[in-house]
C-alpha cells in the first residue's frame, strides 16, 4: 500500500506544479509574441523595400540605355525619357511612391537618377551608361592604317 500512496502523492505534486506553471507560460508568451509579430512585419517591409528598389534600378537601367541609344542616332527624334521611366514603373511599386526622375545627358554618358519614398523612408536609384562611339574609333583606326600604308 505504501507504493500506491507514494505514487498518488507524486501525481498530486505534478498536478500542483502544472497549475503553478500555467501562469508563467502566459507571462512568457506576453513578452515573446510581440517580438515575433514585429519580426514578421519587419521582414515583410524589407521584402517590399527590396522589391521596389529593384524595380527602380531596372527601369533606370533601361532608361539610361535608351538615352544612350537615342543620343547615338543622328537626326532621330528625342524620346521623352522621364515619361518612359514613369511608364516602366507604373503600377509596379508596392510600398514606395515615385517622387522624382532626372535624366542627364553628357557627351560621354547618360545618367538617370530616380527617387522614391514613403514617410521617412527615401530611396535613390542611379544608373550611369556610357555613350559608345565606335564609328569614331573605327574611322580613326582606318585613318591611322592608311597613314601607315602611305609611309611604306
Amino acid at each position: 500500500m505504501d507504493v500506491w500512496r507514494t505514487m498518488r502523492l507524486k501525481m498530486e505534486d505534478v498536478i500542483k506544479k502544472k497549475r503553478e506553471l500555467n501562469g508563467s507560460v502566459t507571462v512568457e508568451m506576453a513578452y515573446i509574441l510581440p517580438i515575433v509579430i514585429f519580426m514578421i512585419i519587419f521582414t515583410i517591409y524589407i521584402v517590399f523595400y527590396w522589391h521596389d528598389k529593384n524595380i527602380l534600378l531596372g527601369a533606370a537601367a533601361e532608361t539610361a540605355v535608351l538615352a544612350a541609344q537615342s543620343d547615338r542616332q543622328q537626326g532621330g527624334k528625342e524620346p521623352d525619357l522621364q515619361s518612359f521611366y514613369q511608364e516602366r514603373t507604373a503600377g509596379k511599386l508596392i510600398w514606395l511612391r515615385l517622387t522624382d526622375v532626372e535624366v542627364e545627358l553628357d557627351r560621354t554618358r547618360a545618367r538617370v537618377t530616380a527617387r522614391a519614398g514613403r514617410g521617412r523612408m527615401r530611396v535613390q536609384a542611379v544608373q550611369i551608361t556610357r555613350i559608345p562611339e565606335p564609328e569614331k574609333k573605327i574611322r580613326k583606326k582606318r585613318h591611322l592604317e592608311s597613314l601607315a600604308d602611305q609611309e611604306e
